[in-house]
């Protein structure tokens, strides 16, 4: 039980230190980040440790998951819009989105305004590791609640997809939390079972440069660092199983590659955290993380909570099945 809880924690934790560690550097190029910091490996800028609208919308989407029965759109948007602090780096179409839904308007209609030509951005993938928690256990729940969590802000199918690629992609480090990672076999798994052929191939494209070792360029030409999902998710898996012995070394890379270096930051700690756990963050990391509604002592009760209410879904489960067999 205590590694399920580790587990837990470290992939809410890992969202946050990759989005703090990569919100200072957002939009720079790798060039730029190794010219002003070396490798960056901690968190910098004032304040330090300070998280973007992605630990928000994390800590918003759990609140959503543990507070209603009904999974209702709209009551997800209405909690990120109490959340929303216009100075933690939102998108510009989500930002657009929760000023609208400030200024009274219905969340459908909102989103109908903001994202009228959809949106395919990483968003909704970064987001989602609260998901992937409650329902690592039952796939076809966790892609139905996953696109209806991307729903609220991403209607592109590519947005969709790929939030529910990286829960996927959490889900299944969950499962081999604490043993021995095996990269391909865990791409092949992805693979074979994702419909979405845009990201077929960039699964596939994760294989080949995992079998070839490719270098911090090859992995931005071939699998992006930019804001969409197609450029995000599976660059975050790369940076995982590349590092698959290091959560360290696995964010480090990730918001070292520049471009959308606190989201990809995030995605890559939500899969390493949910692999590794919490208790393979290094402490500098956790002691610079803020505090407060938004920090770390806010996401360690929210992981907890995932972690009881999906032990009550499992015992529901099993009784439910001894009653059927009786």
């Amino acid at each position: 039980m205590q590694d399920l809880r580790d587990a837990f924690r470290g992939s809410l934790l890992g969202t946050a230190v990759g989005d703090a560690i990569g919100r200072p550097v957002q939009g720079w190029s790798a060039a730029r980040i190794a010219r002003e910091h070396g490798e960056l490996r901690d968190p910098v800028g004032h304040p330090r440790g300070r998280t973007t609208g992605d630990t928000q919308m994390t800590i918003a989407l759990a609140e959503w998951l543990l507070e209603h029965e009904i999974l209702d759109g709209g009551e997800l948007a209405r909690g990120i819009q109490r959340r929303y602090d216009p100075d933690r780096n939102y998108g510009r179409t989500t930002a657009d989105f929760l000023r609208r839904l400030k200024g009274g308007e219905r969340w459908d209609t909102a989103a109908s305004h903001a994202f009228a030509r959809g949106s395919f951005g990483g968003g909704a993938a970064a987001r989602i590791a609260p998901c992937a928690l409650l329902f690592h256990s039952d796939r076809a729940t966790l892609e139905r609640v996953a696109e209806t969590s991307a729903l609220v802000t991403h209607c592109h199918p590519l947005g969709v997809a790929g939030a529910v690629l990286q829960a996927r992609q959490i889900a299944l480090a969950l499962e081999n939390h604490g043993g021995v990672l095996d990269a391909i076999a865990f791409v092949v798994e992805l693979r074979s079972t994702t419909a979405t052929i845009e990201f077929r191939q960039k699964l596939r494209a994760v294989e080949e440069c995992l079998e070839r070792r490719a270098s911090a360029k090859t992995v931005r030409d071939r699998l992006g660092c930019n804001a969409t999902a197609l450029g995000s998710v599976s660059t975050a898996l790369y940076c995982f199983l590349s590092r698959g012995q290091s959560l360290e070394e696995a964010i480090a890379f990730a918001v070292n590659l520049g471009g959308e270096a606190h989201s990809i930051g995030a995605m890559t700690g939500a899969i390493a955290g949910a692999f590794h756990g919490a208790s393979a963050i290094p402490p500098r990391w956790l002691d610079a993380l803020e505090r407060g509604e938004e920090g770390r002592e806010a996401l360690e009760r929210l992981a907890d909570r995932l972690l009881d209410r999906w032990l009550s879904r499992k015992a529901s489960a099993a009784s439910s099945i001894g009653r059927a067999g009786s």
